[in-house]
């Protein structure tokens, strides 16, 4: 058998291919993808969770280039980006702006965190009863919108990494995903399974009103595991069964008032949304029809909260 020539002088060297578990050859990019970091109103964990991964992350520098981040860089490397990811939820016209902004320097966007992707933190405002919602100074910082929104309601968003903050795991799995070409789907799994999965003790069967449920996994069952309940941080899956976990909550003891503020505690519900509508020539967000009751799966009754 002939034996392979060496690269001498003058020879480039033979590049080593990268391959599968399953033994196919992988194709890997021919340059670096740029990609970006942006924040509109939050408090920037979910990046500072990315930082976290530290070496892993110097790692992947080796197919990435960080272009643009307030945290990182004085000022951006590149206009155009091949992934922008987004944290913050939009309050204002100044976050706006920028949303839009974004979306038109990227290829491919991603929903980063609870504030980008379900309103998170500033959308508890949402749901404060009128007496608490007039106490809110809406110009003392910057002009505000009545409610605050995720992302999705006013540009289109490619992909979710859903939790406050994300899960660093998530984030590489999507970032390698994304390197081959492969494409990430949302799966409609609840907490509930990873509890099962983790062998933990229902936190339900315990008197512990928790949102597992209806919220979807990803983030390892961290709350339920450490004997937390789940607020849905993660967003509600998309066959939830609010009905359901709702007359739960009533066996449990907890009062309207209670089971109102543990729903909305992360999540908007579809009829402030319709409120939104009203108040904005009754147009509502097309990335927010569904949530605002075409999909009767993930509608929830305020009414029915008694």
């Amino acid at each position: 058998m002939p034996k392979k020539k060496r690269a001498g002088a003058g020879q480039k060297p033979i590049p080593k291919k990268k391959h599968s578990a399953a033994g196919k050859e992988i194709p890997m990019p021919k340059k670096k993808l740029k990609i970006g970091f942006f924040s509109l109103t939050c408090c920037e964990g979910c990046e500072l969770a990315v930082l976290d991964l530290e070496e892993r992350l110097l790692k992947a520098l080796n197919y990435i280039e960080i272009a643009d981040s307030r945290l990182l860089l004085e000022k951006p490397l590149s206009k155009k980006l091949d992934i922008a990811f987004v944290e913050g939820s939009v309050i204002s016209k100044h976050d706006l702006d920028s949303l839009h902004s974004i979306r038109e320097r990227s290829s491919f966007l991603v929903a980063l965190g609870a504030c980008a992707t379900i309103a998170g933190i500033p959308g508890i405002r949402n749901s404060l009863p009128d007496y608490l919602q007039d106490k809110i100074k809406r110009n003392q910082i910057k002009p505000m919108k009545e409610k605050a929104f995720p992302i999705s309601a006013f540009v289109k968003v490619d992909f979710l990494l859903q939790g406050c903050s994300i899960n660093e795991e998530e984030f590489l799995t999507f970032l390698n995903r994304f390197l081959h070409g492969k494409t990430t789907r949302l799966e409609q799994i609840p907490v509930c399974f990873e509890c099962k999965h983790r062998q933990n003790s229902c936190l339900l069967l315990k008197g512990i009103a928790c949102l597992g449920p209806v919220t979807y996994a990803g983030c390892n069952a961290l709350c339920p595991s450490e004997n937390a309940q789940c607020i849905g941080c993660r967003g509600f899956t998309d066959d939830a069964n609010f009905t359901a976990l709702d007359s739960l909550f009533k066996e449990i003891g907890l009062s309207k008032e209670e089971r109102h503020n543990l729903f909305t505690y992360f999540n908007q519900l579809p009829e402030e949304l319709k409120e939104f509508a009203k108040e904005n020539s009754g147009e509502l967000p097309n990335q927010l029809k569904e949530l605002a009751g075409e999909n009767p799966k993930k509608k929830i009754d305020l009414e029915a909260l008694k």
